[in-house]
Parts: structure tokens; C-alpha cells; sequence
């Protein structure tokens, strides 16, 4: 089975920096092994930003209607995730009338659920393992107030868009995933640092088998061996399957 993934995740201003870098590969330097940055050159915007805070002042400017002052600390920018399983994601990326049919689908889903005069910015990214898109939106309410917590919701309207967005990914093979598994959810920066950091504690383990006097490999310190390598691999194998639920 096959899931549609949809993550969303609020910022401050002075987050915003990071993900900016993040998104337009603005250094080389990224914890991610995924990222490919020969094939950076096949990431595209639909919408394109070049100064998020800059852009998002103006959004702000133009559509906010409240009479309250904007605090300093105030969430200006939510970001947004959307990808789906990795061997469904490398059959529409591979087809090319399937990929236009699939971004131009997330784009309308972003639209409708969040204004699409508050998107700052929408970009597909072809330069990791699974494709997906990055987009960035200004939460502002339908009257227009800045209000992340309200345009998000609470537990049960995040559920509920998740319902919309699985429904909206239905004919490009992706289906919703489990309700209320319970998970934690981390952002992307700190689940690769955690895998990355997982995988460094690995490498500087010295498993060895031994060998018997005739030189041949013991059997039980084989087994010991596999047995290692295969409880690390399974504990790497079950965070990515939290990841993806």
C-alpha cells in the first residue's frame, strides 16, 4: 500500500532562515545524504520566492485586516510537506504527464486550503530519493487575521485535512494513512540528524568475526555478526516506517 504524506509545521521569523537555505540550496553543506546536488538543477518553483521574510511582509501588509498590532514573536510562516510512498512517488515522477497532473493537484489542494493569495511560495524538489514539494504560506485567516493556530487547527481539523488531502492524491495511487497511530512527529532537520548520527554510531563500531586456528571464520561469531548488523537495521528500518505513518 501506498500512502500520501502531507506534513505542516509553524515558524517563527527567526526560523525562517533555515528553511529558506534549505529549500533553495543556497550552501552545500547538508546533513541530508539524500540530497543529490547534480540533479538540483531539476528542482523548479511554481511560485517563487526570493526573500521569504521580504514577501511574506508584503502578503501581510496587503491582506491583514485586524486593528491589533502584530506581536514581534507572532507565527508568520507555515511550512508544508507533500510527497507520498517512494515506489508509488518514482512512478509519477518517471511519467511525465503523471508528475504536471500530480504537482498541479498538490498546488490546487494548497490553494484551497490555505488562500491562494497567502502562498509565498510553492517548489517541487527532484534532487532527493522520493520527490516532493515544499511550499510556504502565511497564515492568514479567512477575515484577515494572523492566526497559524486557527488556520491550522487543532487535532481533529489537521485529521480532517489530512482526509481531503488523502482523497485529492486517490487517483495517483496514494491513500490515507493510519488515524491516530500515536507518533510524534519530528520536522525534517531532526529526523536526519538523528538517522545521520544512528548511522556514525555504527560505522565506529568494530564488528569483527573471529577466526578459529585454521584460519576459517567460528560460526557463532558469524551469526553474532548478522545479528548485529541485522537488529541496527531493523531499528533504522522501523523510525523510517514511523516517519512515513
Amino acid at each position: 500500500m501506498s500512502y500520501a504524506i502531507m506534513r505542516a509545521e509553524k515558524l517563527k521569523s527567526h526560523q525562517i532562515h533555515f528553511s529558506q537555505n534549505h529549500n533553495e540550496r543556497n550552501h552545500k553543506n547538508y546533513s541530508n545524504p539524500d540530497i543529490n546536488l547534480e540533479k538540483t538543477k531539476d528542482n523548479y518553483h511554481l511560485i517563487e520566492s526570493k526573500n521569504y521574510s521580504r514577501d511574506t511582509e508584503h502578503i501581510i501588509q496587503k491582506n491583514y485586516k485586524s486593528t491589533k498590532t502584530i506581536r514581534k514573536d507572532a507565527v508568520k510562516y507555515t511550512t508544508h510537506i507533500l510527497t507520498g510512498s517512494h515506489e508509488q512517488m518514482k512512478k509519477i515522477e518517471n511519467d511525465p504527464q503523471a508528475r504536471k497532473a500530480w504537482i498541479n493537484a498538490n498546488l490546487e489542494f494548497i490553494k484551497k486550503e490555505y488562500g491562494e493569495k497567502n502562498i509565498v511560495r510553492f517548489s517541487v524538489h527532484r534532487d532527493e530519493k522520493t520527490m516532493h514539494i515544499h511550499a510556504v504560506t502565511v497564515p492568514l485567516t479567512s477575515d484577515g487575521r494572523l492566526s497559524a493556530k486557527e488556520v491550522l487547527g487543532g487535532r481533529k481539523e489537521m485529521s480532517e485535512r489530512q482526509d481531503r488531502y488523502a482523497a485529492q492524491m486517490k487517483s495517483f495511487g496514494l491513500e490515507r494513512g493510519e488515524k491516530a497511530t500515536g507518533i510524534k512527529h519530528e520536522n525534517a532537520r531532526e529526523y536526519y540528524a538523528r538517522i545521520e548520527q544512528a548511522q556514525n554510531s555504527i560505522d565506529k563500531n568494530d564488528f569483527k568475526a573471529q577466526k578459529n586456528a585454521f584460519g576459517v571464520y567460528k560460526s557463532e561469531s558469524v551469526e553474532e555478526l548478522q545479528n548485529v548488523l541485522k537488529s541496527q537495521k531493523t531499528a533504522l528500518k522501523a523510525k523510517d516506517l514511523e516517519l512515513a505513518k
